[in-house]
């Protein structure tokens, strides 16, 4: 049977409060190395650090930050499954996935190899209220 999907979906909902802990175990900037990539983490590092417990988690800039990227690469993850194997990429990280934003706000993917070489563009939505981040990626099979 002839596969007529052309596309791969992803979805992932993140909840805050598993983030916030795992923020209290691993600092910041640690995990930011673990899963931005050097553009991410750039942007991350221009951002207000936690000096104080904001009132919700989404008010630290940092942590809504990590946490949008965070559901971000795993929806995009869950959609390039049948990718990984048309590629040379043993398998892909966190930092295969790159979210950067266009001119007008808009989340844009790039999925790249793992040397940094762009392989091709997917497409993102992200979205949060309360303790929940919600994000749909959808990617080619082939590029």
């Amino acid at each position: 049977m002839n596969n007529v999907f052309t596309h791969g979906i992803g979805v992932d909902v993140l909840h805050l409060p598993r983030l916030v802990s795992l923020l209290s175990r691993r600092p910041a900037p640690k995990l930011a190395r673990r899963i931005l990539t050097p553009l991410e983490l750039a942007e991350f590092q221009q951002l207000p650090s936690v000096t104080a417990a904001p009132t919700t988690p989404l008010a630290n800039a940092q942590t809504r930050y990590l946490a949008t990227r965070w559901a971000a690469k795993e929806a995009s993850y869950k959609a390039s499954t049948s990718l990984i194997s048309t590629t040379n990429e043993q398998w892909m990280s966190w930092k295969n996935f790159e979210i950067t934003h266009g001119a007008r706000g808009e989340p844009l993917l790039t999925i790249r190899t793992a040397s940094g070489i762009e392989l091709g563009k997917g497409l993102i939505s992200i979205s949060h209220d309360g303790e929940y981040i919600v994000a749909m990626a959808m990617v080619p099979h082939k590029f």
